[in-house]
C-alpha cells in the first residue's frame, strides 16, 4: 500500500523539479538559445538548445559529468574546454561568463532538466563510437598492414628474419605509426565538423572547403601508409614477402 502511494508521489516531484528546470533555462538562459532549431538561422545569436546538448552528450556521456561540465562552463567559459565546434565559437563568440546572473544551485536545475529533456545518442552510436575508430586513410581496404603483420610473426621460424632485420622493420613501424597518430585526430575533427556543419545548414562552399581539407590529410596519410609499405617490402627477400602474404595480393 506504501509502495502504491509513493510512486505517484515521487512521479509529480519529478515533473515538479522538470518543470521548475524549464522555468529557469526560459528565465536564465532563453534569452539566447531557443529550444528548437529555427528554420530561419540567420537571426541566431547563440546555438539552440538541441545542438549545445548533442555536443555536451557527445563529450559526456554520463549524467552528473555532463551536469558538472554545464554548470562549471556556464559561470567559467573557456575555448579549451567549449563542446561546440570552431566554427560555431566564431559566429558566435565564446560564451560570456554568467556569473551574477545565475547561481550555481539554479544552474544544477537547469542543467539536469538540460540533459533529461534531450534525446541522447543511441545505443548503435555509442557502440559504433567504441568499436570503430576513424581510419585517417583514403584507401581503406586492400592495402595490407605490413609492419602489424609481421608483428604477430616476430619469430615464426618460416620468416627467419634477422637482427638486422628487425632492428629496420621496427624503425619504420615507430616512424609510420608517429606520422599517422599526428594525422588522426586532425581527420576525425574535421570529419565531426564536416558533420555538424551539414546539420545546421552552413553554406555548401564552406563545407566543400572543409572536404578539401579532409582530402588532403588522408592523402598525406595514405602516402605514409604506400611509404610504410614500399620500405618493409625492400627489407624483406622475396621468399619471405611471399611467405608472409601468402596468396594474398597487393
Amino acid at each position: 500500500m506504501k509502495k502504491m502511494i509513493l510512486l505517484p508521489l515521487v512521479a509529480a516531484l519529478s515533473l515538479s523539479a522538470a518543470s521548475e528546470g524549464e522555468k529557469l533555462f526560459d528565465a536564465k538562459c532563453g534569452i539566447c538559445h531557443l529550444k528548437t532549431r529555427p528554420s530561419d538561422k540567420s537571426s541566431l545569436v547563440a546555438p539552440p538548445l538541441m545542438g549545445v546538448m548533442r555536443h555536451v552528450k557527445m563529450n559526456y556521456q554520463d549524467r552528473d559529468e555532463a551536469v558538472a561540465f554545464i554548470g562549471a562552463y556556464v559561470l567559467e567559459p573557456k575555448r579549451e574546454k567549449a563542446v561546440c565546434m570552431p566554427h560555431s565559437i566564431k559566429r558566435f563568440g565564446l560564451m560570456p561568463s554568467q556569473k551574477g546572473v545565475v547561481s550555481k544551485e539554479e544552474l544544477a536545475v537547469i542543467a539536469s532538466w538540460m540533459y533529461d529533456t534531450t534525446g541522447g545518442m543511441k545505443k548503435g552510436m555509442k557502440k559504433g563510437m567504441k568499436k570503430k575508430g576513424v581510419s585517417p586513410f583514403l584507401i581503406t581496404k586492400g592495402l595490407p598492414h605490413l609492419t602489424g603483420m609481421l608483428k604477430k610473426r616476430w619469430d615464426d621460424k618460416t620468416l627467419a628474419l634477422t637482427d638486422t632485420q628487425k632492428k629496420e622493420l621496427l624503425r619504420i613501424r615507430k616512424s609510420t605509426l608517429k606520422a599517422v597518430k599526428k594525422l588522426k585526430p586532425q581527420v576525425a575533427a574535421l570529419e565531426k565538423e564536416i558533420k555538424t556543419m551539414l546539420q545546421e545548414g552552413v553554406k555548401e562552399s564552406k563545407i566543400n572547403r572543409k572536404i578539401d581539407e579532409l582530402a588532403k590529410l588522408k592523402a598525406r596519410a595514405s602516402k605514409v601508409h604506400v611509404e610504410c609499405l614500399i620500405k618493409t617490402r625492400a627489407v624483406l627477400t622475396k621468399e619471405q614477402l611471399r611467405a608472409l602474404m601468402q596468396k594474398r595480393r597487393f
